[in-house]
């Protein structure tokens, strides 16, 4: 997914993050709850072979764990003035570490990664609304390496350059499953799972359905919907998953698709217009969206419709 508008916020993710560490960053995924950001997602690259070690930052509550791309040679690393190791790192490993502890660190050879910066508010929330304990710190153990975050990296790497302007619930949802993921894979927190049977009441799914049917165009998001129908964010989005057989991203996308396509056959608009009613914010994204769910571009579908 490439670079995203840089948030303002303070925090250390994005560039603030690049400056501090001396390397080249990418913001990846910026994701606000209440006008206060939760989770950002930051790419760090860098060719050099030495750099200083980082100086004191203001402490904050909020956690840092990084994915490494590629091997790193040494990584030197220090909390609360102590260093804690001094060691190499095998692609695909993670390490984590608490921005209210001083963390220090001094990395050695050509650098490759991605940093999930996650504020604790946004760990206790969730683990609030799911009934657990509050998330006290996030442990990595050095030499494991993380496949499934790995596989998520890598899709947010390829992801179009549209979609986090212009799929607010598919931010949300790669929001959630990030730090659900975090909060049980590293902060040792057991999220109790929704019930089999955890289902949205008829009302709920009918209000659901109606709120994206007349908002296509608007900037909709998990939490939006989920305050219609009375229910937390991560409880909404799995029991609508369940309701429907479909997650709210993906009939989102689905009924957009369908309206294009009866615009496309009952109005002369042009596909940029009708991109931007659908929802899609831009004719480039709404070609590739429509192609891989018809199987062929917005133009050549209307031209086969009207012969």
């Amino acid at each position: 997914m490439p670079a995203v508008q840089e948030n303002t916020q303070s925090g250390l993710f994005g560039r603030r993050l690049g400056r501090h560490v001396e390397m080249v960053t990418q913001s990846i995924l910026q994701v606000s709850k209440d006008d206060r950001l939760s989770l950002a997602v930051t790419r760090l690259t860098c060719t050099r072979q030495d750099r200083e070690r980082t100086v004191l930052i203001e402490p904050e509550a909020a956690f840092s764990a990084t994915y490494k791309l590629k091997d790193v040679e040494e990584h030197e690393f220090w909390l609360n003035g102590r260093m804690r190791y001094a060691r190499g790192f095998a692609a695909g490993t993670v390490s984590a570490a608490d921005l209210s502890e001083d963390p220090r660190s001094r990395i050695r050879g050509p650098f490759d990664g991605m940093q999930f910066y996650m504020r604790k508010e946004a760990l206790d929330d969730l683990a609030y609304e799911r009934g657990a304990s509050p998330i006290s710190s996030l442990r990595a153990m050095p030499d494991a390496t993380d496949p499934i975050l790995g596989s998520m990296c890598a899709f947010l790497l390829a992801a179009p350059p549209e979609l986090s302007q212009t799929n607010p619930l598919f931010v949300d949802q790669m929001a959630l499953s990030l730090l659900t993921y975090f909060a049980e894979g590293y902060g040792g927190v057991h999220l109790p799972a929704i019930p089999d049977n955890g289902r949205l009441a008829p009302w709920q799914e009918r209000r659901a359905r109606d709120i994206m049917h007349s908002r296509l165009a608007a900037r909709l998001t998990i939490a939006d919907i989920a305050r219609e129908c009375r229910l937390t964010p991560s409880y909404f989005a799995k029991a609508f998953r369940r309701t429907t057989g479909m997650s709210p991203h993906h009939y989102l996308t689905q009924i957009r698709v369908q309206e294009a396509k009866s615009l496309l056959v009952s109005s002369t608009l042009p596909l940029a217009d009708i991109a931007l009613i659908c929802g899609f914010g831009d004719q480039s994204y709404f070609t590739r969206v429509f192609t891989r769910c018809v199987g062929a571009s917005p133009g050549k579908w209307r031209r086969a419709m009207l012969r």
